[in-house]
């Protein structure tokens, strides 16, 4: 059986984290009304938010951000 270290767990969550505040930026910047730029930029704030706490080790943030991720993710149908 594979199994993660915690930083490899940790790693990947911040490779996801880097990847979906990228993705904010991006929308915000192309989005066509000034509240979608607004929420996207949101979304890039809290995910900036994220991986600070990971990154200054912050366990309690960054585990619950970890957390949410998880339960974020579209389930896949069988």
């Amino acid at each position: 059986m594979l199994s993660l270290t915690p930083s490899e767990g940790t790693m990947m969550d911040l490779n996801e984290l880097y990847f979906r505040h990228k993705l904010s930026v991006v929308r915000a910047t192309s989005a066509p009304t000034f509240e979608a730029r607004h929420a996207h930029r949101g979304l890039a704030a809290g995910y900036a938010r994220r991986i600070a706490a990971l990154q200054s080790g912050d366990a309690i943030v960054g585990l619950a951000s970890a957390t949410l991720l998880r339960r974020d993710r579209p389930r896949l149908r069988h």
